[in-house]
């Protein structure tokens, strides 16, 4: 699934159900025009933070990274593969917004705030920063890393 196929899916069963009027077509067309804006580097990453963060699909993540990103996640899978998940077991709902961006030719490296809201729990954020890099024409995320946001004093 990529990221303009779902922000379209959405829009579309809502216009289907007769819920979004026609101002609202007209601000859904604005709306999809954003959905797979930007450069290929940016989709590259947007679609990483949805399947690893979001969506919490390994192996989709997978599918866009190379290098020392896909030995993390290969690591990642390691350690979870012997943890089962309940299917009524609740997802955190989780939101992200790109916070800066440092671009070459074939480099980049994007800095996202990632809100998490288990359900129960307050939300909390992490700073999610991930280097891409641009081989043969095509962009992949070789590294990531999160951590703790700056604490604001």
């Amino acid at each position: 699934m990529t990221i303009q196929r779902h922000c379209l899916g959405g829009v579309l069963a809502r216009l289907r159900a007769g819920r979004i009027p026609v101002v609202g077509v007209m601000l859904a067309t604005l709306f999809l025009a954003g959905c797979g804006g930007g450069s290929e580097a940016q989709r590259v990453a947007r679609r990483f933070m949805d399947t690893h963060y979001v969506y919490i699909d390994l192996d989709a993540a997978s599918e866009v990274c190379s290098g020392l990103a896909l030995s993390k996640l290969d690591r990642e899978r390691e350690l979870t593969s012997e943890v089962e998940i309940e299917a009524d077991t609740l997802k955190p709902r989780v939101n992200y917004a790109l916070e800066t961006e440092r671009a070459t030719a074939d480099k980049a490296q994007m800095v996202y705030v990632l809100t998490i809201r288990p359900p129960g729990i307050e939300p909390f954020e992490r700073l999610v920063t991930l280097t891409l890099r641009q081989q043969d024409g095509v962009w992949s995320v070789s590294n990531y890393s999160d951590g703790e946001p700056p604490s604001v004093r």
